[in-house]
């Protein structure tokens, strides 16, 4: 009974004797372990500068395989910053990692891309790192303006092959009265939007403007010099 009341006491004596150093080093971090995989290959090493609690240290890990990079000043709970400051030539880099300190060494799992158009860094060599090339599609651009060309030709040419139809129906009707046919077609030049249709029909198909269309036109004139 009395020999265990002794047994808390000697556990305060052996805390009260540790060192201020002893201390120290159990409230250190152990540190970081950087596992590095390259997708190269496994031959090349990458170097990683890790910064905590205001503190750096430098650490080699080769390609395949580990390093665990330590720091005396390094406290568990602190983060900690991973830059990689050199690694195999044509690959791209890992900077501003974080991971945060523990009372174990931290693992931090990196990949070393080979440069390519969809890993870009400014340390990839030129050529390799560029953007993707882009072909421009000419003949999607192409087939584009032509449907939008035949869409406004067609825009345009129907109304001119209606009012020719038109014409050739008041020809029919009329065939036998002249003076009704020149009435006819004056009226109808003067419809809205059917005096340039009729000239351009007799302009595409090089026939003569019907009769009445120059009374049509000068009924335009005058209305427009009055307007």
């Amino acid at each position: 009974m009395q020999a265990s009341c002794f047994v808390p006491f000697l556990v305060i004596a052996a805390a009260i004797a540790m060192s201020p150093a002893q201390a120290a080093a159990a409230a250190t971090s152990p540190g970081v372990t950087i596992t590095l995989t390259c997708e190269i290959g496994t031959v090349g090493t990458g170097t990683f500068k890790v910064t905590a609690n205001g503190s750096s240290s430098l650490v080699t890990v080769p390609c395949g395989g580990s390093a665990t990079a330590t720091n005396a000043a390094w406290m568990p709970g602190a983060e900690a910053t991973i830059d990689q400051t050199a690694g195999p030539a044509g690959t791209v880099r890992a900077t501003h990692q974080r991971v945060y300190l523990a009372t174990y060494a931290v693992s931090f799992l990196t990949m070393a891309h080979a440069c390519s158009p969809a890993f870009t860094a400014p340390e990839c060599p030129p050529g390799t790192s560029g953007r993707r090339a882009t072909t421009v599609p000419w003949e999607m651009i192409a087939g584009l303006i032509g449907f939008l060309v035949l869409v406004i030709a067609a825009a345009i040419l129907f109304p001119v092959v209606i009012v020719g139809q038109q014409i050739r129906y008041f020809h029919r009707i009329f065939f036998d009265n002249p003076e009704a046919f020149r009435k006819a077609m004056r009226n109808l030049a003067l419809m809205p939007g059917m005096a340039w249709r009729i000239r351009l029909r007799s302009r595409l198909l090089r026939v003569p403007l019907p009769p009445g269309f120059e009374d049509a036109e000068q009924v335009i004139r005058d209305d427009t010099q009055r307007v």
